[in-house]
């Protein structure tokens, strides 16, 4: 009988058939007992087991499923054929292959963390420890084998290929040339080829093409990224102290030299200083150089601003071409100081210099430092040698305990005023008796620097502060006064007990009076030279 029509599991139908045909599909399993059939002449659909000429047939079928079955669990049992097992361990050992590569980059940026000199000056400043964190992160996940994950680390590193593109841009418009550009190109060879090294099915064919770029990479890196040992860092070695750190505990000064500047010994020829510089500092791979100086500041010099005029007038005669541009404040420790910005010229290398000078008391110190233009702002440059550099103020401490007993105990004199008195002695601290004396000295020899009508003031101020004053003491007082407006030796116990007396003198003036007089004074004082 002929005319069967038979419909498949994919929803396809078969036929017309005879019922041999259906017979051998039944023996090969193509089809079973539930499979839908059309008889001829009828439009319904009905199981193939209802169909009486086929029972014979369809009582075979269970057995040959079950065969069938038994067949796939062996198949299970015995595991994949032999060529895909190998293809899934090659596969594997890939992976972890490329993780172990990431765990050793890892390492080699943990070593230039440590150490960043070790690198090519272009590289100053890159963050080694952040690209450490990130190669060792990225090859721990790809150790387990984990099939998602790889995917994830191969986009990683695709990103990262991509961003070399802009940093070699940055590099090459801050002048970089050479060995810059090729260790950076060998270093996305390395990326590319671990990326490429990464897809589930890698033939022999493409895993020589992607680790040929990681092997060249690798030799790129290591030979134009890496920092060799110039003529000037072998000629300076012999120079060196070894250390990074200066440290003046009588001053209470400290200077912590940046990555790479070296502290050379006294005596040494490489970096241009004064005879008394306090210790010098180079930085050979930029050609930088950088001494400190602590003197006495000069008499009269009683602020920040005019010790750097001294320290500007010594540059200029030291650089021809000096060319200074801008002065701001500058926090060097607990103190204020000022620094200064200037330019000029080392053959055709045009150098920025930073002056940064303050007071400690009675003592100046000044960090005076160089660069070319092109490398003075890269990170461990002349800012981060300024940040090193502090100072813990014990002389103004001194200093401004001296003054605040001057001022006490002598109502005539404003801080200003003694200040002043005292950066112009030899030992810049007076007891408040000696300030007392200079103090009447400072006023009779700069007398003309007041005004008539300041003169007159004065006249009448100082006849109401000895009208409060004992007939007996008042000519001894005058008397004194006399003997120091003419430079006349004094002891101390005499100026002890006059400056004594004129303070209990003043105190009786009104505090207008008092101000009156305190500003003759310190217009006299200050006019001193």
């Amino acid at each position: 009988m002929a005319g069967f029509k038979v419909r498949l599991g994919d929803g396809s139908e078969i036929g017309p058939m005879d019922l041999s045909a259906l017979r051998t599909w039944l023996s090969q399993g193509l089809i079973d007992g539930d499979s839908p059939v059309m008889r001829p002449g009828s439009r319904k659909w009905v199981p193939l087991s209802s169909i009486a000429e086929l029972k014979g047939v369809l009582g075979a079928q269970p057995r040959a499923k079950a065969k069938a079955k038994k067949k796939r669990q062996e198949e299970e049992e015995l595991g994949p054929e032999p060529a895909d097992e190998e293809a899934s361990t090659a596969d594997l050992v890939r992976v972890k292959v490329v993780g172990g590569l990431l765990l050793a980059a890892a390492a080699g940026f943990g070593c230039l963390a440590w150490r960043p000199s070790a690198a090519i000056s272009a590289f100053d400043g890159a963050p080694w420890l952040q690209l450490a964190l990130g190669a060792l992160a990225l090859g721990l996940l790809l150790l387990p084998g984990w099939p998602y994950v790889r995917n994830i680390v191969r986009l990683v590193l695709i990103l990262a290929a991509f961003a070399l593109f802009p940093l070699a841009g940055i590099l090459f418009a801050q002048g970089e040339r050479g060995a810059a550009l090729l260790a950076l190109g060998s270093a996305w060879l390395i990326v590319s080829g671990l990326a490429a090294l990464l897809p589930r099915r890698l033939g022999w064919a493409g895993l020589l093409i992607a680790a040929l770029p990681v092997a060249a990479g690798g030799y790129g890196v290591y030979r134009f990224g890496r920092a060799q040992a110039s003529e000037a860092e072998l000629s300076i070695q012999e120079w060196t102290t070894g250390e990074r750190r200066f440290t003046d505990d009588a001053l209470g000064l400290t200077l912590d030299a940046p990555e790479g500047w070296m502290l050379l010994k006294p005596g040494n020829p490489v970096v241009k200083a004064p005879k008394d510089a306090r210790v010098t500092l180079a930085l050979t791979r930029h050609g930088g150089g950088a001494y400190l100086v602590t003197e006495p500041a000069p008499r009269a010099v009683a602020t920040p601003d005019q010790y750097l005029d001294r320290l500007q007038q010594q540059r200029r005669a030291a650089q021809p071409g000096y060319e200074t541009r801008q002065r701001v404040n500058a926090v060097v420790g607990s103190l204020t100081g000022r620094q200064l910005e200037a330019a000029w010229s080392d053959g055709a290398t045009r150098m920025r210099e930073v002056v940064v000078a303050g007071l400690d008391g009675w003592m100046g110190f000044a960090l005076v430092g160089w660069m070319p233009e092109a490398t003075a702002s890269r990170p461990n440059g002349l800012d981060d040698l300024v940040r090193g550099f502090a100072a813990r103020g014990l002389l103004a401490v001194r200093l401004k305990t001296a003054v605040d007993a001057a001022v006490a105990a002598v109502p005539h004199l404003s801080v200003p005023a003694a200040e002043q008195l005292m950066s112009q002695s030899e030992a810049r601290v007076l007891d408040p008796d000696q300030a007392f004396r200079r103090s009447l000295s400072a006023l009779a020899q700069n007398i003309g620097s007041l005004s008539a009508a300041e003169k007159a003031e004065l006249t009448r101020l100082t006849t109401a502060t000895y009208s409060g004053v004992a007939w007996k003491e008042r000519t001894r007082l005058a008397d004194y006064v006399e003997r120091v407006r003419k430079g006349q030796a004094t002891p101390a116990s005499e100026d002890k007990e006059m400056a004594a007396l004129l303070k209990d003198a003043e105190s009786r003036l009104s505090a207008e009076g008092r101000l009156k007089l305190q500003g003759f004074y310190e217009k006299a004082i200050l006019a001193k030279n």
